[in-house]
């Protein structure tokens, strides 16, 4: 089953480095992926209203708005979509946590990156 996923974030080191690890744990979990990249807010939600996702990878902290927002409207188009948040300022995003499946903290640490996701990743 081919898993396609939206990563959302900024600064374009982080989308590749988050590609990498995904392709990573792709070889790793025998699962075969489609990735996606989003810069902001805008091309997130083009994004989401073009495919249906298994799961997102969010920065929360973007130059036209928030990851909550992205998060709002996956969850509208597909309930299912699988949604990861990520920030380097956790608590002024905990009254949003409840939109994620998964709330992580940058700096990304690569055992707990790498744990959790294969987590969602091994989902239907």
């Amino acid at each position: 089953m081919r898993k396609k996923i939206l990563i959302v974030d900024d600064v374009m080191f982080n989308l590749d480095f988050e590609e990498n690890l995904l392709k990573s744990l792709m070889n790793e979990l025998n699962i075969t992926m489609e990735i996606d990249k989003a810069l902001n807010v805008k091309e997130a939600l083009e994004a989401i209203n073009k495919h249906d996702y298994h799961s997102m990878i969010i920065d929360m902290n973007l130059p036209d708005g928030s990851g909550v927002d992205i998060a709002k409207e996956a969850q509208k188009k597909n309930e299912n979509t699988y949604l990861v948040g990520i920030t380097i300022f956790p608590g002024e995003y905990e009254a949003n946590q409840k939109y994620f499946d998964l709330f992580l903290k940058k700096p990304i640490v690569l055992k707990t990156y790498k744990e959790q996701f294969s987590r969602i990743l091994q989902h239907k």
